[in-house]
């Protein structure tokens, strides 16, 4: 079997998919501009709480961090953070940081400890904007003083890039002046489909690219690996940017593998959320193996001919409970077998047959 409820330890959630960024990156949206067509939007109420924390007599941690939304967009965070605090379980939250008031962040830590942790998304002081588009870096820095200086911990995220890898250290020094507990760096695969990765405005209109960091510490180790997997475009080179953004439109997949996951087995499928015990709750309550699997359904992404489908309606909390779904055969026999066979989702070996995410995505930087 995949998972079952009482041995689920780590539950990753997204409470909403609201989000005030377009990064370019994120998969919600083309390049930073309009959102992609899609589910549209959704966000648990109380009863949604409920139903996702009843059932799990070992949870240890929550992780609220959107795979298209931030957490503090929604307005049931704090019922829902309590909820979990009841439970005994440690929280992490996941967020640009640009939302709600200074009140409405002092209010916020209080119900927090210091075994709970604010994680806050930052890619430098005067380049931020560049890939964390509609957010304020005086809002953000007012928001993780008030962190900083609670009981809670603060981890800063830098996504580095080549505009911004001559901030790090300036980030580094600030970010220890203001009483920061961790710094991380994290080092995007996302530049196996475009490189340079272009970045759009709402008119659809390229403004500027992306880049991989020109200092070797800070790329993905797993590059050149993840290449081999898919169909790189150079948009810099693309005559038709417009091609390229009506296949986004018209919901046709950019994780499509270049070569047959099963005839070209160079890979091992080593799942990051079975190893640690968690599991994907999305915001319409759909439980997924991962957010990766989540992504991909989100955005109504093709699928290839013969991977293993996602039963849609089937395995959410809405209308079933832990067990109900976890003894569905998705989860007690078709997921586990396909890591091995031809039913494999390209997803999977994408993100967990040639990257091991866990330790070669993030960078811990003493400061």
């Amino acid at each position: 079997m995949y998972i079952t409820p009482d041995t689920i330890e780590e539950l990753h959630i997204e409470i909403t998919n609201k989000c005030n960024a377009a990064c370019p990156m994120c998969d919600r949206n083309i390049f930073g501009s309009i959102d992609k067509p899609g589910k549209g939007l959704a966000e648990w109420n109380l009863d949604d709480i409920d139903r996702v924390f009843t059932g799990l007599p070992n949870l240890k941690f929550v992780y609220f961090c959107g795979t298209h939304g931030d957490p503090i967009a929604s307005k049931y965070l704090f019922e829902a953070v309590k909820k979990v605090k009841e439970q005994g379980a440690k929280i992490e939250m996941f967020t640009n940081g640009s939302l709600k008031t200074v009140d409405w962040w002092k209010r916020f830590v209080n119900i927090l400890d210091k075994q709970d942790r604010i994680t806050f998304g930052v890619d430098g002081l005067e380049t931020n904007h560049l890939y964390r588009q509609n957010t304020d870096i005086n809002k953000i820095i007012s928001h993780m003083k008030i962190a900083c200086n609670s009981k809670v911990r603060v981890r800063w995220d830098f996504l580095a890039f080549k505009h911004n890898e001559h901030e790090l250290e300036t980030c580094k020094k600030f970010a220890k002046e203001i009483n920061v507990t961790n710094f991380r760096v994290r080092r995007t695969a996302r530049f196996d489909l475009y490189h340079p990765w272009p970045v759009m405005n709402q008119k659809k209109e390229i403004t500027h690219y992306l880049e991989i960091p020109e200092t070797p510490e800070l790329q993905h180790p797993s590059y050149d690996n993840l290449q081999k997997l898919c169909n790189q475009v150079d948009m810099k080179k693309q005559e038709n940017v417009d091609a390229i953004v009506h296949r986004m439109e018209t919901r046709t997949t950019n994780f499509m593998l270049e070569k047959d996951p099963v005839v070209d087995r160079d890979w091992k499928i080593k799942c990051m959320y079975k190893e640690a015990k968690k599991i994907y709750v999305n915001s319409r309550l759909d439980v997924f193996p991962c957010s990766y699997l989540s992504d991909s359904n989100e955005t109504l992404k093709a699928l290839t001919p013969n991977e293993l489908k996602y039963p849609q309606g089937e395995l959410c909390l809405k209308n079933k409970n832990w067990k109900e779904i976890l003894d569905h055969s998705y989860y007690a026999k078709d997921l586990v077998n396909s890591f091995n066979n031809s039913t494999v989702i390209p997803r999977c070996v994408r993100t967990c047959g040639v990257v091991d995410r866990i330790y070669e995505q993030n960078l811990k930087v003493d400061i």
